[in-house]
């Protein structure tokens, strides 16, 4: 198939599989708070929508209105006062391992080893994050250097953490995780899509379907994690 007919393909595949559109939205956003914004990305990865929304909610709990505005010092002070990430990662109810490798390391580590690395390199609010994220010709350099910083953490090479979180944030973008993955294949029969040409064929989809590309891929995300409904 071409290019053009497998966002043909995926355009009838959303008509029909995703509900009216009167129904689709952009996934929750975070513009104030970069520690939400870390936690909700690295724990969406491989997980059901309701998970995340227990983690984030149990975070805004532990913090209360604080969490709104949350930044690096604040998630990394949340950490030191649990002692350490195994038991806040209790304490939000995230005991998951950041990835299937053998002696993987729990989410909630690389959400702390990000926090980290993000607070050293004076990436410290939402504001500062969208700054150094956002697609410019003139902000290249910096936009690569912390796409590079984020994917160093443990089981985020791809980059697709990285993507989410500046949707999150407030800056437009693709999350081509393995459930929008698994979707877009089943609906354009492609055996060899990467995350990059996932991204596009959602990007053209939503341009034929009159939506932001956020909102196309949050609603396939919601349907292949099971909440389609919520």
């Amino acid at each position: 198939m071409s290019e053009q007919s497998d966002v043909e393909a995926l355009v009838v595949a959303c008509r029909e599989q995703l509900g009216p559109q009167s129904g689709w939205f952009r996934p929750d956003g975070y513009r104030n708070s970069l520690a939400l914004c870390i936690i909700d990305s690295i724990q969406s990865t491989g997980s059901h929508y309701t998970s995340v929304r227990n983690v984030v909610n149990r975070y805004r709990e532990l913090r209360g209105g604080a969490a709104a505005t949350d930044g690096t010092a604040d998630l990394l002070a949340s950490f030191h006062q649990f002692g350490g990430t195994r038991a806040w990662a209790a304490a939000v109810g995230n005991l998951k391992p950041a990835s299937t490798k053998q002696g993987a390391s729990l989410k909630a580590a690389v959400m702390h080893d990000i926090a980290e690395k993000l607070h050293h390199a004076g990436i410290r609010t939402a504001s500062q994050f969208r700054e150094h994220g956002e697609l410019r010709d003139d902000n290249e350099d910096d936009r690569s250097t912390l796409k590079q910083l984020w994917t160093s953490a443990e089981a985020q090479r791809s980059g697709i953490t990285f993507e989410y979180a500046l949707i999150l944030a407030g800056l437009p973008g693709v999350k081509s995780d393995r459930m929008v993955m698994r979707y877009v294949a089943s609906a354009t029969r492609r055996g060899d899509l990467t995350p990059t040409s996932c991204a596009v064929l959602v990007r053209d989809a939503a341009g034929h379907l009159g939506v932001d590309a956020a909102v196309l891929d949050h609603t396939i995300w919601r349907t292949a994690s099971g909440r389609a409904d919520s």
